[in-house]
């Protein structure tokens, strides 16, 4: 096949940028040229993996203000409006000419659904062929599942009982969200593209090809998917191989105490107390501690020096310390928990915003993980469900399961080869 140039849209936190580099780390193997469009934050991670960077406005605020916006995006009842009307939206213009430029002499665009919210436009502005990629089963936001988006107490179990109150309930929170992108839908009358897609719903979607992309183990397809879906299973991006700090190294090596994984992984959210809660329930229960503190979890307040049972470090690769975990405590994003499946390690999930609380219930219902609400999280809750996950014989047997058959999956080399069908169909329509 000869060489293409594949650029991905993407925008959000680092879950929303891995997926892409994992494809587009085996599309250069393959032979192709990859750029990626996405905020200046993510410059650094894109080129360190050897694939171009092309910038794609909005960028979220540096300190001091970033932890300030970080707690809006992540508020857990108005994280998504704030994420479309004071963020993605107002920015759709500065989005839409950077990914013009971005795209300039690309022959394919796939973009991350919901967050690239330009890349629709481009697509029917300049005729580029265009895929779309979902990252998590809830954006698909499917009438036949249990509305993960509804903060309303019983009505996401009804909706889930009966898809045609879910459809009654959809109608108007499509109608209301209309609200969020307001410019979304006034720049695409000003470059007179037709018909009136939800940016955010159907949208977002391309009908040429739509990649979901996550494990069919948390969901499958489902019969109002879109019709040019298709599942592909999570992509993993593999980080180049380094070795573990010696310190790490020994800390994982030890035996006198079951290990607990602490994180809040690349969600931009606030830690809090996340971290001096989870270091006095580890005590608690006489578990080692490991405090993986990225991002603006650096911040986290913790005493100094740690007790010879814990340890805090910025950064750790998850498939070099999860086999020495007896259990991992996360927010709840989709990579992290395919991570965690993938090593059979029983979670315990405290969900913050957006599509974590339905990334965990799916888990939860199978029976590898337990969820506890953020509002009630606290040393005292999470050392009784440190205690249940240790004990629990029946959440370990399921997550070695589920890793038996997560490990059977290849999200990238099968999203890859649906792009490449996408190249050699250009290729075949291209003239003579």
């Amino acid at each position: 096949m000869k060489q293409h140039h594949v650029v991905f849209a993407t925008a959000g936190s680092l879950g929303d940028l891995y997926p892409f580099l994992a494809l587009g780390v085996e599309l250069r193997r393959r032979g192709h040229r990859v750029s990626i469009a996405s905020s200046s934050e993510h410059r650094a991670r894109v080129e360190a993996a050897g694939l171009a960077f092309r910038h794609m406005r909005p960028d979220p605020p540096g300190p001091p203000d970033a932890a300030a916006f970080f707690a809006r995006y992540m508020h857990p009842k108005t994280g998504a409006e704030f994420v479309y009307r004071d963020y993605l939206s107002p920015a759709i213009r500065d989005s839409h000419a950077d990914l013009m430029w971005a795209t300039r002499d690309a022959d394919l665009l796939v973009s991350q659904s919901l967050m690239a919210m330009a890349a629709p436009l481009v697509a029917a502005s300049t005729g580029l062929p265009w895929i779309s990629a979902v990252f998590q089963p809830m954006t698909l936001f499917s009438l036949h599942d249990r509305p993960g988006y509804l903060p309303v107490p019983l009505l996401p179990d009804l909706c889930e009982r009966y898809p045609e109150i879910h459809a009654r309930v959809f109608h108007y929170v499509r109608k209301h969200t209309r609200q969020w992108i307001a410019p979304v839908e006034a720049f695409r009358k000003e470059l007179c593209i037709a018909g009136e897609p939800h940016p955010m719903y159907e949208g977002q979607h391309s009908p040429r090809r739509v990649l979901a992309m996550f494990s069919p183990l948390l969901g499958g397809p489902r019969p109002d998917w879109p019709a040019s879906a298709v599942q592909t299973g999570t992509a993993v991006h593999a980080e180049a191989r380094q070795a573990l700090p010696p310190a790490l190294q020994a800390f994982l090596a030890r035996r006198d105490r079951p290990l607990a994984v602490f994180t809040l992984s690349s969600a931009p959210g606030i830690p809090g107390d996340f971290y001096r809660d989870a270091l006095a329930a580890a005590a608690g229960q006489g578990m080692r501690a490991l405090l993986v503190t990225s991002g603006l979890s650096a911040s986290a307040p913790l005493p100094s020096p740690l007790p010879d049972w814990a340890m805090r470090v910025d950064y750790a690769p998850f498939d070099a310390v999860l086999p020495h975990a007896a259990v991992m405590v996360h927010a709840g994003g989709i990579g992290t928990i395919f991570r965690a499946m993938r090593s059979g390690v029983p979670q315990i999930i405290m969900p913050q915003a957006h599509d974590q609380a339905d990334n965990a219930r799916r888990l939860a219902g199978l029976g590898a993980a337990s969820v506890i609400p953020a509002r009630r999280f606290g040393k005292a809750v999470l050392g009784r469900a440190l205690r249940a996950a240790l004990a629990d014989e029946t959440m370990h047997e399921n997550a070695a399961r589920l890793a038996a058959r997560a490990s059977q999956e290849n999200g990238v080399a099968r999203a890859c080869d649906e792009i490449e069908l996408q190249l050699q169909g250009l290729a075949v329509a291209q003239p003579q």
